[in-house]
C-alpha cells in the first residue's frame, strides 16, 4: 500500500506505527504523482521504507521498478548504518545502488574487545551491494569517533561485509597521526570469530639473541571445519624462517599441526633447523577416545634461540606419545605409549612403552544394612625404558623393566553438619620384573590405615564496632603404614614431595608408584575464619603440625641420606589471609622449625587492587636449602599496573634475589590508550633453561580499536607475558569504560 497526501507549500507526514515495514511513506515541502507510478518529493524530502529512512533535497521514486533517485544532501539511516553523499541511485527492494562523495558510519555488531563499536569513513564512490555488503572506492576507514582522526586505513577499495563481520582492504596504507606506517596489498579484519582467507596483521619486535623480527601471516579458510596459516618470519641476525599451522575440528575428532623451518641460521651456521608438533584427538564412541601427540626439534638449543616465551624456552623434554582412553561414571581405563626427545643430558624421564592403567570408584548406601562406604581401585601395568641418549650418573643405575601396581581402598565416612570422621584402609601391591639392576624380580605388599576427622564450630562476636561470625574448624589426621625396605627397587616415576600444608593430610609423601612411606603419625590442625554481616570472609588462618610416633625408616635408605629427618614432629605450618578492605589483601605462609628456632620457608604478600587497571603486588619469599645454605632462596618481588593520566598506563615487575645479589627477572612497559586505539611497549628479561645468558625481548604493539593489531606476534603472546609477570593486569581495551575515561583526562 502506498500512502500519498499532497499539501502545497507545507510539510506533512504520517506516523510510522500505522504501517508495516514495507509500507512506503514520503514527506516533503511538495509532492508530485506522475502517471500513477512516479512520486516526487522536493524540499526537505523524506522516504521511509523497509526500516530505512532517506533524506535529500529531492527524491524521485518509481513504484513499478522500485527504483529511487535522490540528490542534494543525501542521508540514509537504518540497520545501524548512516550514509551521506551528494546523490543516490538505489534499487530499494534489493538495496543495490551507488553514492558518490560518500561518508558512512556502521555499527560492528558482534565485535568484542574494542574501544568503539562503530567504523566510519569516506569514499569517492560507495556501492551498496545488498543488505549486508558495501564496497568503497578510494576510501578511508577508522574506528575512532567523529572528530578524532588519530588513525585511518586508506585503500583503493574497501569491502565491509556485515554478514561475515569482515572488512577487506586492497592496496591498503595505515596512517597513524598522519604518518604512513604500513602498506599491504591486502588486509583482512574480522570483528567477530568468523574466519576469512587473507593476510593477517603483520608482527614486529626485537630480541637480544635474534635481533629485529618481523612476520606477515596469511590465513586460509579451507572449509567450515579446517584452516591453515603460513607465516614468513624474518630474524635480523638469523635469516628467514617459515612457520605453518594446520587446524581441523569435527564432531568426533580435532587436531593441530605446526611446523617451523629455517634453511640456514646465520647466527649459528646451523642448517635445517626445525620444530614440528602434531596433535590429534579422536572420539571413537561416547566412552572411548584416543589420539597421539608428537613434538620434535632439530637441536637442543632451538627454543632458547628462537622463542621469546618462557613456556617454550623452558622445555627440556618433548613428548612423543599415543593414547587410548575409556571413561564412564565409575571406571577410567587409560593406555599410553610415551617416549621423549630429551634436550639435556642432565636429566631424562623414563619412557613408558607402554602403560595400561585403571581406576574404579563407587559409593554404597546402607549396603546390607551396614553404613555407607566408598571403594576405590587403582591398577597399572607399565614397561619402563630409558632414553638411550641419556647419560647415567655414577650414583644412578640404568635399570629398566616392568612394574605392576594394585591400589585397592575402602573408606567408611560418617558426616554430620557439625563434623565428620572418615576411616580408610588401603593396600599397595607391587610386582617388578627388572633388567640392569641388583635384582630381577621383586614383589611387595604394604597396607595403610588412616583416619581423618574434623568439627565445625561457630559463634557471633563483635570487633571494631562490627558483627562477625567466627568459625573454628579443628582437624586431626592419623596414618599408619608399616616399614618395608624398598631400597633395592628402582625409581621409575617417583619422587619425594615437599612437606607443606596440603601434603600433611595425605598418607604417602611420595608421588608415583615405586615408594610407600612408612608412617605412624598424627597431623593436628585448626582453621578459623571471620565472616562479616554480608557473608564475606574477611580473615582466615590455619595452624598445623605433624607428629611422628616413630622414625621414618624409608628416608634413612641410601638415596635419602641428605633428607631432613626428625623423629618427633614436623615443622610448624601457618597460613593467614586477610581482606582489610575490598582493595587491600594481605597473606602469609610460614614453615617454622621450633627445635632450631628457624624459619625454613616463608612467603609474605600484599596486594592492592582498588579498581581494574590499578594493581600493586609486593612479596617476599624465603626457601632454605637443608643441605647447602649457599643455595638458599631469598627473593623480593614487586609488580604492578597503574594509570598515570592522559591515557597512559605503566606496568612492571622486579624480581630480585637477595642471597645471590642478582635480578632474577624483570619487566617494564608503557601502554597508551588513545580512545580508539592503543600502543604498547614492553621490555622483558627472560631467563633461559638451555642458555647461560638471559634473553631480552622488546614487545611492540599497536591495537587498531578492535579491527586488528600490529607488533607483537599476537594478542595472546603479549598477554601471556604480562599475565605471567603481573597476574591480574589488563589491556586498556579490557578495562571498563568508566575507569578508562578517568585515565583519559
Amino acid at each position: 500500500m502506498i500512502v500519498l497526501m499532497l499539501f502545497l507549500n507545507s510539510s506533512f507526514s504520517y506516523g510510522e506505527d500505522q504501517f508495516s515495514d514495507d509500507t512506503l511513506i514520503m514527506e516533503g515541502d511538495s509532492l508530485e504523482n506522475t502517471l500513477d507510478r512516479k512520486l516526487k518529493a522536493s524540499g526537505n524530502a523524506v522516504l521511509k521504507k523497509n526500516g530505512r529512512t532517506i533524506n535529500a533535497d529531492l527524491i524521485e521514486y518509481d513504484q513499478v521498478s522500485d527504483e529511487l533517485y535522490a540528490i542534494g544532501n543525501v542521508r540514509i539511516e537504518g540497520g545501524g548504518v548512516k550514509l551521506t553523499g551528494s546523490s543516490l541511485e538505489l534499487s530499494v527492494k534489493d538495496n543495490i545502488g551507488v553514492i558518490p562523495n560518500a561518508s558512512f558510519s556502521s555499527s560492528l555488531e558482534g565485535s568484542s574487545n574494542i574501544f568503539n563499536n562503530k567504523v566510519r569513513g569516506k569514499a569517492k564512490v560507495l556501492f551498496l551491494e545488498g543488505e549486508d555488503k558495501k564496497r568503497l572506492q578510494n576510501a578511508s576507514i577508522t574506528t575512532c569517533a567523529a572528530g578524532q582522526d588519530d588513525w585511518f586505513i586508506k585503500a583503493s577499495e574497501i569491502e565491509i561485509n556485515d554478514s561475515s563481520k569482515t572488512i577487506t582492504a586492497k592496496n591498503a596504507k595505515l596512517e597513524l597521526k598522519g604518518v604512513p606506517i604500513l602498506y599491504s596489498p591486502l588486509l583482512n579484519f574480522s570483528f567477530n570469530d568468523d574466519r576469512k582467507s587473507g593476510f593477517l596483521t603483520p608482527s614486529v619486535g626485537t630480541t637480544s639473541r635474534s635481533g629485529f623480527e618481523s612476520s606477515i601471516p596469511y590465513y586460509f579458510n579451507l572449509s567450515p571445519t579446517s584452516d591453515a596459516t603460513i607465516t614468513p618470519r624474518y630474524f635480523g641476525k638469523r635469516g628467514l624462517q617459515i612457520q605453518g599451522e594446520y587446524r581441523y575440528l569435527n564432531k568426533t575428532y580435532s587436531g593441530t599441526n605446526n611446523l617451523e623451518f629455517m634453511n640456514k641460521d646465520d647466527a649459528t651456521d646451523k642448517e635445517n633447523r626445525y620444530y614440528a608438533k602434531i596433535h590429534h584427538k579422536q572420539n571413537l564412541t561416547e566412552n572411548i577416545s584416543g589420539g597421539f601427540r608428537i613434538e620434535k626439534v632439530s637441536d637442543d638449543n632451538y627454543f632458547s634461540d628462537m622463542s621469546s616465551l618462557i613456556s617454550s624456552t623452558s622445555k627440556v623434554n618433548l613428548p612423543q606419545e599415543a593414547y587410548l582412553n575409556y571413561s564412564s561414571d565409575k571406571l577410567d581405563v587409560n593406555f599410553i605409549a610415551q617416549r621423549y626427545q630429551n634436550l639435556t643430558t642432565t636429566s631424562s624421564p623414563y619412557e613408558r612403552l607402554p602403560s595400561l592403567s585403571l581406576h574404579h570408584s563407587d559409593e554404597y548406601e546402607n549396603f546390607n544394612g551396614f553404613s555407607n562406604f566408598e571403594t576405590e581401585l587403582g591398577m597399572s601395568l607399565t614397561q619402563f625404558e630409558r632414553n638411550h641418549n641419556f647419560v647415567v650418573s655414577s650414583t644412578e643405575k640404568n635399570t629398566t623393566g616392568t612394574r605392576f601396581v594394585i591400589n585397592p581402598s575402602i573408606s567408611v565416612p560418617f558426616e554430620k553438619s557439625y563434623g565428620y570422621v572418615k576411616p580408610k584402609l588401603m593396600m599397595n601391591l607391587r610386582q617388578y620384573e627388572l633388567e640392569g639392576g641388583s635384582t630381577n624380580s621383586k614383589s611387595m605388599a604394604i597396607p595403610t590405615l588412616s583416619v581423618d576427622g574434623g568439627m565445625y564450630l561457630d559463634k557471633k562476636i563483635d570487633f571494631g564496632g562490627k558483627s562477625f561470625t567466627q568459625t573454628l574448624e579443628p582437624r586431626i589426621f592419623y596414618s599408619y603404614t608399616p616399614y618395608k625396605n624398598q631400597e633395592v627397587l628402582p625409581m621409575f616415576d617417583t619422587a619425594l614431595t615437599d612437606l607443606n600444608l596440603e601434603s600433611l593430610f595425605i598418607e604417602n609423601q611420595f608421588v608415583g608408584g615405586d615408594r610407600v612411606m612408612d608412617s605412624n603419625q598424627f597431623t593436628i590442625a585448626a582453621t578459623t575464619r571471620f565472616i562479616d554481616g554480608k557473608g564475606y570472609e574477611r580473615l582466615n588462618a590455619t595452624l598445623a603440625q605433624r607428629y611422628y610416633m616413630s622414625d621414618r625408616k624409608v628416608l634413612k635408605e641410601a638415596q635419602y641420606v641428605n633428607s631432613v629427618i626428625r623423629s618427633d614432629s614436623s615443622d610448624l605450618f601457618l597460613t593467614a589471609q586477610a581482606y582489610l578492605n575490598k582493595a587491600l589483601k594481605v597473606s602469609s605462609s610460614i614453615q617454622y622449625n621450633p627445635d632450631e628456632s628457624s624459619t625454613n620457608r616463608a612467603t609474605f604478600k600484599t596486594s592492592y587492587t582498588p579498581q581494574p587497571g590499578k594493581l600493586i603486588d609486593a612479596s617476599y619469599r624465603l626457601i632454605k636449602n637443608p643441605n647447602d645454605s649457599n643455595n638458599d632462596i631469598k627473593q623480593i618481588n614487586l609488580a604492578g599496573q597503574w594509570p598515570i593520566g592522559n591515557g597512559f598506563y605503566t606496568i612492571g615487575r622486579y624480581n630480585y634475589d637477595i642471597k645471590q645479589s642478582r635480578v632474577v627477572e624483570s619487566l617494564g612497559g608503557l601502554e597508551y590508550d588513545g580512545g580508539c586505539w592503543a600502543s604498547r611497549l614492553v621490555l622483558n628479561r627472560l631467563a633461559l633453561a638451555t642458555a647461560e645468558k638471559p634473553n631480552y625481548t622488546l614487545f611492540m604493539q599497536i591495537d587498531l580499536g578492535g579491527l586488528g593489531s600490529l607488533g607483537a606476534s599476537n594478542d595472546s603472546n603479549l598477554f601471556d607475558v604480562l599475565n605471567r609477570n603481573v597476574p591480574g593486569a589488563s589491556f586498556a581495551s579490557n578495562i571498563p569504560d568508566q575507569y578508562r575515561k578517568e585515565n583519559l583526562n
